[in-house]
């Protein structure tokens, strides 16, 4: 059936993300260790490195999706989570078995806000779907 395995799919990204966010947490996140060369080199007075200079970083630092998981239950009422570049999304979210929880945030004017806002309920219903064993396409409010 397809609602099983579009929850296995689903169970499996889940797995590999939870996987990047501890190494992240660890330190082990690439693009915290180049912010810190970067920032290391300069406190020392250096010239922006070779690496910095590559057209492939100036696309790499133009992250278009910075997000966040909040996991203690006091910082509910305060859930935000900043973009990080001028055409990117900030997502704060926070979710447990029974429910699910969002902040959307976003520089200001922003022609994409309100569609990305959209779609991420689309895509929150699709995976509450898939999780009630559903068909996710039939589910959708179009």
């Amino acid at each position: 059936s397809s609602g099983i395995n579009a929850e296995y799919g689903l169970k499996g990204v889940s797995q590999k993300h939870v996987t990047l966010c501890r190494e992240a947490a660890g330190g082990m996140g690439f693009d915290r260790h180049f912010f810190g060369l970067r920032y290391l080199n300069k406190t020392e007075g250096g010239g922006d490195l070779e690496v910095f200079q590559d057209p492939n970083w100036g696309t790499m630092g133009n992250i278009r999706l910075s997000t966040s998981t909040v996991g203690a239950p006091c910082l509910r009422d305060f859930l935000c989570f900043g973009a990080v570049s001028p055409q990117g999304f900030g997502l704060g979210y926070l979710m447990d078995k029974s429910q699910f929880g969002a902040a959307v945030t976003c520089y200001l004017p922003n022609d994409y806000y309100n569609s990305y806002f959209d779609n991420l309920g689309s895509a929150c219903e699709d995976i509450r779907a898939v999780m009630q064993g559903k068909n996710f396409k039939e589910s959708r409010k179009i």
